[in-house]
């Protein structure tokens, strides 16, 4: 196999006579993608788990008016559409979209349940992965509708250190690169935010 099926998180320490045997039957298949490829289209049928072997992806939600948001960025080993497989209504809120060259082992929804059923610790990763990215969704939701654009920028910042590329910074927090660029000499002036070498930077008081 191209990629190493016991080192994802979903299938460590299961079982690997079950998956072996569920796999043969139907051993799904390998994707390649290139930089800026769409996955997986928002509102289409989640049919399939797909398992990111290598590269990264992210999560973007786009409104009817056509404004973008990301949502997440995800790097390998990982698990995407955890969320949405077994749904009563299995489609994708999100558009995936390959942030690098990256590939992707996409198993059907049938194996994956037949797999979950007779193997507890394969059970166990499945709900902790969607319990982790659960969680995350909550926190990123209380970021765009509770949190003020300054309170985003702090939680930005906490996270990854500095901001080096503002329009980057800007399509992630789903704001426009003028408005982030405001708040950002606004939050230098008042001294939360510094200027360094590598970026912006929260001040040492924060």
């Amino acid at each position: 196999m191209e990629c190493e099926i016991y080192d994802m998180p979903l299938f460590r320490g299961g079982d690997r006579n079950l998956l072996e045997a569920v796999l043969e039957k139907s051993p799904g298949r390998y994707a390649s993608y290139h930089k800026g490829d769409f996955i997986a289209m928002q509102n289409s049928v989640c049919r399939s788990l797909l398992l990111l072997c290598e590269g990264s992806v992210y999560a973007q939600m786009t409104s009817p008016e056509g404004r973008e948001l990301t949502l997440d960025t995800l790097s390998a080993p990982d698990t995407l559409a955890s969320a949405f497989i077994f749904g009563t209504e299995n489609r994708y809120p999100v558009s995936v979209v390959a942030n690098s060259d990256c590939r992707l082992w996409v198993v059907g929804r049938e194996n994956i349940l037949q797999i979950i059923e007779q193997d507890k610790a394969v059970l166990r990763n499945f709900l902790t992965i969607l319990s982790d990215h659960s969680l995350f969704l909550s926190r990123r939701i209380n970021e765009f509708a509770l949190q003020s654009l300054a309170s985003r920028v702090v939680s930005y910042l906490k996270d990854n250190h500095a901001i080096n590329n503002l329009q980057e910074t800007a399509f992630i927090l789903g704001v426009a690169r003028p408005s982030l660029s405001r708040m950002i000499a606004q939050m230098v002036d008042q001294g939360t935010v510094r200027k360094t070498a590598e970026g912006y930077k929260l001040a040492a008081s924060h």
